[in-house]
């Protein structure tokens, strides 16, 4: 099975976040915070890698937009 290791997926929040300003309560976009959510459960967990299927459609999305497409979607 394909999976992203906690590196990628930080990687794909700190894309999104230099990509999409931060509204006007500091919060994430809302990409970023898909991707958060996903970053804090494998720190708590202590994974190094998350399997692709246990992700929704919309994470894989930002995930792999962030890391192999030159042009983002805004």
């Amino acid at each position: 099975m394909p999976t992203f290791t906690i590196a990628e997926i930080e990687q794909a929040i700190n894309v999104w976040r230099n990509r999409q300003a931060s509204g006007e309560d500091a919060a994430l976009c809302p990409r970023a915070r898909h991707l958060a959510n996903i970053y804090g459960a494998m720190i708590y967990s202590h994974a190094t890698t998350i399997d692709v299927s246990s992700l929704s459609a919309g994470q894989v999305e930002a995930v792999t937009t962030a890391l192999y497409q030159q042009e983002l979607p805004l």
